[in-house]
């Protein structure tokens, strides 16, 4: 009889955080040299809300926090060529790869630090306030030193460029709305052309889909007539959609039409498996 095993959540070791940073920003400083400036980890993993989850640090996690870390590099003294900034890509993908599948490293140039310190952006304000420098050749502790003694307060221009984020996020949320009602269209086609080809039917072009889906499925009783409903209602908006003949969809009309494709899924997974 097979050994019945259980998950346990990992515990991290006390210091043990620290120096997964600590070996990333060692090797980072052996391959980049003076390139690296300071490497600061930051997030939950300092403010103490740090989740362990169910593997080693080291490996991929289940349901725990990644390792926040930010790399400062100089592109003041050094002249970024494009070799070296590919050439730090790599870099910095291959330390933290074989560091910590858990890390998340966030890079930034000398000069954006300094801009932005002295901007007072509120995300790099929240990293000076808890971030802990594992490395740092003096720009990290400074601007923490500058925080601390009120010399980095938000400026207008940054409240102003926060303010203007907004009507680019709304933008953006449309637009993702639009693009999920497409996913949702392209998930029905699919659907759609499995059921046909194992009626040994080959759709030339989707738009064949729902005729071929009344003739072969419908009429013959194998499928019920709401189902061709969905894949028509689909069909139309998804096309309208990409056409750019409508824009914009609507939460309610979005939460009906997921829930009409993943019943349309169902029923063609009971007509392949019938």
């Amino acid at each position: 009889m097979q050994a019945r095993t259980t998950s346990r959540k990992y515990i991290a070791k006390p210091g043990e955080i620290e120096e997964i940073v600590k070996g990333f920003s060692d090797l980072m400083q052996k391959e980049m040299g003076p390139l690296i400036k300071s490497v600061v980890w930051f997030g939950s993993a300092v403010r103490g809300g740090f989740k362990e989850g169910k593997r080693s640090l080291r490996d991929e996690a289940l349901f725990g926090s990644d390792i926040d870390v930010l790399v400062i590099f100089d592109d003041m003294v050094h002249i970024l060529t494009p070799e070296v900034i590919t050439a730090y890509r790599v870099v910095t993908e291959k330390v933290a790869s074989q560091t910590s599948k858990r890390l998340h490293v966030t890079t930034m140039p000398l000069t954006k630090f300094w801009d932005y310190s002295l901007k007072g952006d509120p995300i790099l304000i929240n990293m000076l306030r808890d971030g802990t420098a594992i490395h740092d050749e003096g720009c990290f502790g400074m601007a923490k030193r500058m925080l601390g003694s009120k010399m980095i307060l938000p400026s207008k221009e940054i409240v102003w460029i926060y303010l203007e984020k907004g009507p680019m996020s709304i933008s953006n949320a449309k637009w993702n709305m639009k693009q999920a009602v497409i996913d949702l269209y392209w998930s029905v086609v699919d659907a759609s052309h499995a059921a046909l080809l194992q009626q040994g039917i080959v759709p030339e072009t989707p738009d064949h889909i729902v005729p071929l889906l009344k003739t072969h499925l419908v009429t013959t009783g194998k499928m019920d007539r709401r189902y061709l409903s969905i894949a028509s209602e689909l069909s139309n908006i998804g096309k309208m959609l990409m056409a750019g003949e409508t824009h914009q969809v609507s939460g309610d009309h979005y939460d009906r039409y997921r829930k009409e494709t993943e019943d349309f899924f169902h029923e063609v997974k009971r007509i392949l498996t019938s």
